[in-house]
């Protein structure tokens, strides 16, 4: 068994791929996971199953974490995070923004992601200080950090009273950056500042797995990551981009949240 980062990344590929198969093959039938707008479907908890199957077939020693609830403790320092379907939404509308994502922390630290784009069928691969690639071919993120220039993605969360205040937060950003999208795919938006397709990106409350492979992607790419708190908004805040831009997307969204603070309803 080796450590070989890209000998890991071949096996996050070969996992993506099988849990790639369950997405394409399936319908569209769906429950409800806490609210209408959080659905889940039997496909994510398949591609889970199929996910951990190929990374125990190679990697029985190492931890593995997973949305659908894969919580396998390993003794190798190697932990694999997974997201089977990112963009559950989006898939059962048939909204063209979901994916496999697969992380990679060594030792707690983050080394390499995947990202398979089921609604587009490319592939976003990125080792952290090796450089990061689209279906093999390289990306790098945008080097602008003109913030009134910035194209900014950004998520939100389902719950009701949540949303209002993101909602307050993005009234705050909205007028100081060129614009904002949102995809409902933390993952894709994470490979599209990998990408140049996105300046920034931020987003509160997301899972371990809906950070892990993006995150990896977006920094191989030459974009800086803060995880922060997010108060009076769940935890963690993320934000991604590149590193001249990011100390002035942080002070706007730190602005944006005081005045959240001072003023919930964002008069």
């Amino acid at each position: 068994m080796t450590d070989s980062l890209p000998d890991l990344l071949d096996i996050a590929r070969e996992a993506a791929l099988a849990a790639v198969s369950v997405h394409h093959r399936a319908a569209t039938g769906a429950s409800t996971k806490g609210s209408p707008t959080d659905l889940v479907t039997d496909i994510d908890r398949e591609a889970e199953q199929r996910l951990v199957a190929v990374i125990r077939k190679y990697r029985p020693d190492d931890s593995i974490v997973g949305e659908e609830g894969a919580a396998i403790k390993g003794s190798s320092g190697v932990c694999w995070i997974l997201d089977p379907l990112d963009g559950t939404t989006n898939f059962v509308y048939g909204y063209p923004a979901h994916a496999v994502a697969v992380g990679v922390e060594i030792d707690g630290e983050r080394a390499l992601g995947l990202v398979h784009d089921t609604s587009r069928s490319c592939v976003y691969s990125g080792i952290v200080g090796q450089g990061a690639y689209c279906d093999y071919r390289p990306i790098f993120a945008r080097t602008s950090n003109d913030l009134s220039h910035a194209l900014i993605g950004t998520g939100f969360l389902p719950q009701a009273a949540v949303r209002d205040v993101q909602g307050g937060v993005l009234r705050y950003v909205l007028p100081k950056v060129r614009d904002v999208r949102r995809s409902g795919c933390p993952s894709l938006d994470l490979c599209a500042v990998a990408a140049g397709m996105l300046d920034g990106f931020y987003e509160f409350g997301l899972g371990r797995w809906d950070i892990a492979a993006g995150a990896a992607i977006a920094e191989a790419a030459g974009a800086s990551i803060a995880l922060l708190a997010g108060k009076p908004l769940p935890d963690p805040l993320l934000v991604a981009a590149n590193p001249g831009l990011l100390p002035e997307l942080l002070g706007l969204l730190d602005l944006a949240l005081l005045e959240q603070v001072v003023d919930p309803q964002g008069r």
